[in-house]
């Protein structure tokens, strides 16, 4: 896997070149300041923005966009204005064929036109309509490289909404298998280790990625005082989605509330279809004035001061990638207990720089959180480690890294 990072002579620019980018995912296009902008999903805008700066070493970028109609205002951060717009139809899901059949030869002309002005093709899957336009920038000889952002069928597994769709999961399955057979003949940017060695096997020609919005200028010099002895902020962000588990963390707000009462309180930044099932659980279980809801928090100071703020931050998904709120809390000096899934191990260096809990137990979760609250020598150094981390980890250097690999490869 390559892991070579940008030269000290500063990130190289390619002005002449436009890189086109498809990440299946609804957009909208909303009017801003008398433009017309691109604004993606908020669960896929933290990502879309780190594909931006990575574009902005390109001289355009250019997105094969699926638009859907625009709905009501939601604080949607749109891409940069330079972002170019290929059009593609829409289809709802995946569970809906009928829609994606008729949808298919509409799509097909909307990526032959787009990638006539398209030099580098980033095309994020595996899915059907990444494989067609890999096919088709192949076909007009653009240079394309795969990009693999998690463990798609363990992503489709969380997510099935019942049994009689399980098997929906080995087509995804095959899917999979052929987007691993079509990496050995094309390069691959990755994210998280795990999906770096299910796509490597030994070859050179697979990026390993970190997405991240910090820049160097974010990464705290020490960490902000914290008074552990009163009420403990802790701090979760991330969307309310079956394969981030969000009920898991109600879970371990009840155990810690029935151990210590009135003493954690949990800020939860994110949306999503699980809010209700969220609400529901937290009145169950006794919770609800421990655990407060912020909804969309848009990266930025706002959110950042959330991080710096928190006594610690959790995440306790399913699957993974690199989540880039690791990132976020690591540069905030915010200590991390994380369930052990994907790339998160890597991400804080083996446990390094977090502490490490298996997925789907809220006994261990809320020990961890119990653990980091009684130790203030394991806090300081989980925080010095990952402070360290997250200097190697900035926007700049992932940025230029990823550029470098998408001309080079």
């Amino acid at each position: 896997m390559d892991r070579a990072s940008t030269s000290d002579a500063g990130p190289r620019r390619s002005p002449s070149q436009c890189l086109g980018v498809y990440q299946d995912g609804p957009f909208q296009k909303i009017e801003r300041d008398g433009r017309t902008l691109l604004a993606p999903d908020p669960a896929d805008a933290p990502f879309l923005r780190f594909v931006s700066e990575v574009g902005d070493r390109f001289g355009s970028l250019a997105v094969f966009a699926r638009l859907v109609e625009p709905g009501p205002e939601d604080g949607r951060t749109p891409m940069p204005p330079r972002t170019e717009i290929i059009a593609l139809p829409d289809y709802g899901n995946l569970r809906h064929v009928g829609s994606v059949a008729r949808a298919g030869l509409r799509t097909a002309a909307a990526f032959w036109r787009g990638l006539a002005a398209v030099d580098v093709v980033w095309a994020f899957g595996p899915h059907p309509f990444e494989l067609l336009l890999t096919l088709l920038a192949s076909v007009r000889g653009k240079r394309v490289v795969l990009g693999v952002r998690q463990d798609t069928p363990a992503y489709f597994r969380a997510r099935l909404p019942s049994g009689r769709w399980k098997p929906v999961l080995g087509a995804v399955q095959a899917m999979d298998a052929f987007h691993r057979v079509l990496a050995r003949r094309l390069p691959a940017t990755v994210v998280g280790e795990a999906n770096a060695r299910r796509y490597a096997r030994g070859r050179s020609q697979v990026l390993l990625m970190q997405p991240t919005l910090v820049r160097a200028t974010d990464v705290v010099d020490a960490p902000r005082e914290r008074d552990w002895t009163d009420t403990i902020s802790l701090l979760t962000v991330g969307r309310i989605d079956a394969e981030k588990n969000p009920l898991l963390l109600v879970e371990a707000i009840a155990k810690l509330e029935r151990r210590l009462p009135g003493q954690f309180r949990l800020l939860w930044v994110g949306i999503g279809p699980l809010s209700v099932d969220v609400d529901r659980l937290a009145a169950e279980l006794g919770v609800e004035d421990r655990i407060e809801m912020l909804g969309y928090v848009p990266f930025g100071p706002d959110l950042l001061e959330l991080y710096r703020d928190a006594h610690a931050f959790v995440h306790v998904s399913l699957t993974e990638g690199a989540p880039q709120v690791l990132v976020e809390a690591l540069a905030s000096g915010t200590p991390i207990v994380a369930t052990d899934v994907g790339g998160v191990r890597a991400a804080l260096d083996g446990g390094g720089a977090g502490l490490l809990v298996p997925p789907s137990d809220a006994e261990a979760l809320a020990a961890a959180v119990l653990r980091l609250a009684d130790d203030s020598a394991l806090r300081s150094r989980l925080i010095a480690h990952g402070l360290e981390l997250a200097r190697t980890r900035t926007l700049e250097v992932e940025a230029a890294r990823v550029a470098d690999f998408l001309r080079d490869a």
